[in-house]
């Protein structure tokens, strides 16, 4: 398919209406929008990453990739399909350049596939995140959007991701793929296991469903997907691994809980112990076990990169690559 590049296009008053319009409904929800911002901000503030980017990250398929009504840039290192694959999707910051640095270091043992599904490459844009779930989600598909969660069926954005993997898996024949999903993407890889060429999947973290206002027990323990979703995905093979740390008060214990109970002995709760990084009795709101990394209380960062070395031991044992 022809790759065609769009014409250039100036700032109108029009557009930077738009743009001021976004940041005012932003900016808006937070400050109204009560106990949910409150607790999203305060419990996963998302201020420190580990590494920058070295290497140039194009676009996998030379083009955006469409499908299911949605296209999104979905980048790689172009090093071929020798190592087994793997797909990183990003937190709510966006493709940061931490979650760049950290798909880089994935790459010395896998042929890492990382999607742009909102703000822009490199850039630190939760912001972005917000927009996409909570407002571009009412207009891209109509109610709902693109993370809206049906009653049935998948969200739209699980459908855009199944044929990502499935892409994947044509360009990898006979390997199986692993997926890592962070924190607003963090439940996804449980919904793309209805592949069958899905040998693992990490959760970290998971934050879904976000509210804008207070969280009940039910949405403590969900992982945002649809019974839908959780039946095709129990009806697969792959492992899970799910990560949380311990004082985490974005992403429940509960949601871990609720992966124990649906997968059973193919799930491994991989939760950061307290102890690991509170060594003054002062609660520290850690949330990004992957790509975050916490200094205020245990300066060598140590908990993070323990948790990066127990995934590609996972992602290597079940998806066969070397050691």
């Amino acid at each position: 398919m022809p790759h065609t590049r769009s014409a250039t296009v100036y700032p109108t008053p029009d557009m930077s209406r738009s743009r001021w319009l976004r940041s005012y409904l932003i900016v808006t929800a937070v400050l109204v929008s009560g106990c949910g911002a409150a607790q999203l901000g305060t419990c996963a503030p998302h201020t420190k990453e580990e590494g920058t980017p070295t290497r140039n990250w194009t676009e996998c398929f030379k083009e955006p990739f469409a499908h299911a009504g949605i296209t999104h840039s979905v980048f790689c290192l172009g090093d071929g399909t020798a190592k087994p694959p793997v797909l990183l999707l990003h937190e709510l910051t966006g493709l940061t350049p931490g979650t760049l640095a950290y798909a880089e270091e994935l790459s010395k043992d896998f042929t890492v596939y990382v999607p742009l599904l909102f703000g822009e490459k490199g850039a630190f844009s939760p912001a972005s995140g917000l927009w996409a779930y909570w407002f571009r989600r009412m207009t891209a598909f109509g109610p709902g959007g693109e993370w809206g969660v049906p009653a049935q069926g998948s969200a739209p954005i699980v459908s855009w991701l199944r044929g990502v993997v499935q892409t994947i898996g044509t360009r990898h024949a006979q390997q199986r793929i692993g997926i890592i999903g962070n924190c607003m993407t963090g439940p996804l890889p449980v919904a793309l296991m209805d592949n069958s060429r899905v040998g693992a999947a990490v959760v970290a973290q998971p934050a879904l469903p976000l509210r804008f206002w207070w969280y009940t027990d039910t949405d403590r323990k969900s992982l945002g997907l649809t019974d839908d979703d959780l039946q095709s995905a129990r009806a697969g093979t792959a492992m899970i691994y799910g990560l949380r740390f311990e004082t985490d008060c974005m992403s429940d214990a509960a949601k871990l809980q609720t992966l124990q109970e649906e997968f059973g002995n193919r799930f491994f709760n991989g939760a950061i112990p307290a102890n690991e990084y509170q060594h003054d009795g002062t609660r520290v709101n850690a949330h990004s076990t992957l790509i975050g990394s916490w200094k205020e209380h245990d300066t060598s960062g140590q908990p993070p990169r323990n948790a990066r070395e127990k995934v590609r031991t996972f992602l290597l044992r079940e998806l066969g690559g070397a050691r």
